[in-house]
This record gives structure tokens, C-alpha cells and sequence, in this order.
């Protein structure tokens, strides 16, 4: 009998070693997972806040922390090293990442991804602007930009035909310096070419540029009118934020793709060597965006697949214009920093 109890005792003390063995593995102490950095633009945030939780639930042994940064700041970090760099990078547009390996290759370095970055997801430069607004600039109700340079150039709604009490005509985008959608923006107005005196006036024409599409859309809904009129911002930050703009304001605002527009491709990249992670967990986290969890969070927040299908019909008839190229960005660049 007493042998057959310490049995019993010895397979008690194993089956709970085993049972606490196996709550470790699915729920890690906190001090015990790995951290992963990831850099986003800002038009990911609302989605990361999604992504976070989902992600770990299927990695708990990963704590996934991530941090908003304007794509060209993301470049300029890697290529300017620091103890603080994230392991996955993932600005508003792959072509900035094609821009950091091609500054990697022209100082003589292998290419900083450990592997060829992989399209997420997908969205259109649009305008959202107040129904007040869009009925009096747009009267054919599509987005026109002869009419948007036109409005920009008489300054006064009044010139326009509205309301005195409309005040100026306030054009929102971000800083071209700073943000991808701005960059878009600039290349769009000038029609893909620094031509004379084209950059200058949407400088003169563009009220407090933001520094990210975020941001910019909080300030226009915070605002209103007295804020902003027209803002151009992607597609899925729009989408995202509209009910927000339906309870702040009445009717909310509209949201009018461009024609010609730019569709920007997002892409996520999992650089090499240093970083915030441990080998592998980035690219983890990349699989995940592309699997079918991934594609479906980013689709309910307004991004478009990263096969290109839309969350909606919208802009399929418009025109959709390629990026400007770094030589043509370069010099629209230049000619915003002398603009006056």
C-alpha cells in the first residue's frame, strides 16, 4: 500500500510539473517575452492597435511593440545607425524602402533586409472635404484638381461664389519633407514635374502642413471648417476615422478620389543584423500581415488587400498614376525647401 501511494504522489507531482510546463509555454511571464520593434507609418496606427493583441495571441512568447514614424525618418534612421532601431520597417510607400537599399548599395553595403520585402496592403491618395464644401467646389460632385488650383489661387470663398462667412479657402496635406502623402500631393499638383512657379503655389496655397496623414485628419475633424476645407489623406486613414467625423460634425465629411490619383503600396521589411528582435520573430510578424488574419484586420480598416482588392468600388474608374521617381521627388523636394 505505501508503495502504491508514493506512486501515486510521484505521478501527481509529474502530471502538475507537466500541466504548469504547459501554461508557461502558452502564456509566458512578461519578462520572459521577446520584445519586437516595429516602425509604422502613420496611416497603420489605428490598424496596429487591432494587429497588437491579435498577433500575440497567436505568439505569446512575442511582446509586439511598435512606434509611428514618417517614412523618410525611417530611412534616415537606418542609414544613420543608433542603438534604438526597429527590426521591422514599415513606412507608407515600399518605394522608401527601395530608397534605403539603394543609399545600402551606394555606400558599398549589402542590402539591409534579410529578405525581399513583402506587399501588406494597398491604398489611393484621396480628399476629404466638408458636403458644404465639396458642393460648392465640386459642383458635378467628382473631385476636379483645375478646380482645387483654382480655389487655391483665389484664396476667398467669396470669389468662389460662397458664403463671405466662409472665410479663406483652406487647403490641408501633410509636409512634403516629412510625410509620404504630402510627397503625393506635390507630385499630383505639379503634375509629376517641378514646373515653374507649380511648387510655389501650393506652398503659398497649403494651410499648416502636419507632419503625418494622422495627425493632419485629427486636427481636420477637431477643427472643422475653421481648420481645414479640403485634406488630402490615403484612402484607409479616411475610411478609418469617418465615423469619428460623423459624430463630431454633422454629416461628416466626403470622401473624393482624385482623378489622377496615386495608389501607394505598403510594404513590410525585415532588416538584417541589428534591430529590436530576435531572429525570425520578424519575419513572423510579416507572415501574419499577409495571412489571411493579417489581410482581413488591415481590410476593416480601410486598407485594400495586398492582391489589390478594394473595401469598396471606389476610384476603380479613375486613373492611378505611379509614384514619382526619386529623381522627380528629389527635385520637387528641392524646389519646396527655396519656395518662399
Amino acid at each position: 500500500m505505501a508503495v502504491q501511494a508514493t506512486l501515486r504522489r510521484r505521478r501527481m507531482i509529474s502530471l502538475s510539473i507537466a500541466a504548469v510546463a504547459v501554461v508557461l509555454a502558452a502564456a509566458p511571464l512578461p519578462g520572459l517575452r521577446r520584445p519586437l520593434l516595429v516602425a509604422i507609418g502613420s496611416e497603420l496606427a489605428p490598424a496596429m492597435e487591432a494587429l497588437e493583441p491579435a498577433f500575440e495571441r497567436q505568439h505569446p512568447d512575442i511582446d509586439l511593440q511598435w512606434e509611428v514614424q514618417g517614412s523618410q525618418e525611417m530611412v534616415n534612421r537606418w542609414l544613420d545607425g543608433g542603438a534604438e532601431r526597429a527590426r521591422v520597417l514599415i513606412p507608407a510607400s515600399r518605394d522608401h524602402l527601395t530608397a534605403l537599399a539603394e543609399a545600402a548599395q551606394a555606400r558599398g553595403e549589402a542590402s539591409p533586409f534579410a529578405e525581399v520585402p513583402q506587399t501588406v496592403a494597398r491604398t489611393l491618395l484621396v480628399a476629404v472635404v466638408w458636403p458644404q464644401r465639396a458642393q460648392r467646389l465640386f459642383p458635378a460632385g467628382r473631385f476636379s484638381w483645375s478646380r482645387l488650383r483654382q480655389a487655391a489661387a483665389a484664396g476667398q470663398w467669396r470669389a468662389l461664389g460662397a458664403p463671405e462667412a466662409w472665410g479663406s479657402f483652406d487647403l490641408r496635406a501633410t509636409d512634403p519633407l516629412r510625410s509620404n502623402s504630402g510627397q503625393l500631393t506635390l507630385a499630383l499638383w505639379c503634375q509629376g514635374e517641378a514646373r515653374p512657379g507649380c511648387v510655389e503655389s501650393l506652398r503659398r496655397a497649403l494651410y499648416r502642413p502636419a507632419r503625418s496623414t494622422d495627425i493632419l485628419l485629427k486636427e481636420f475633424i477637431s477643427g472643422g471648417p475653421n481648420e481645414g476645407d479640403l485634406a488630402m489623406v490615403y484612402e484607409a486613414s479616411a475610411l478609418a476615422r469617418q465615423p469619428e467625423a460623423a459624430r463630431a460634425r454633422p454629416g461628416g465629411y466626403q470622401i473624393l478620389v482624385p482623378d489622377p490619383t496615386v495608389e501607394t503600396v505598403l510594404a513590410a521589411a525585415v532588416l538584417r543584423g541589428v534591430g529590436q528582435g530576435r531572429e525570425g520573430d520578424g519575419e513572423r510578424f510579416v507572415g501574419y500581415l499577409g495571412g489571411a488574419d493579417g489581410q482581413a484586420l488591415l481590410a476593416s480598416h480601410g486598407f485594400r488587400r495586398a492582391n489589390g482588392r478594394g473595401v469598396s468600388p471606389r476610384g476603380d474608374g479613375v486613373r492611378r498614376l505611379s509614384p514619382p521617381t526619386p529623381a522627380q521627388r528629389d527635385e520637387l523636394l528641392r524646389q519646396w525647401q527655396q519656395a518662399s
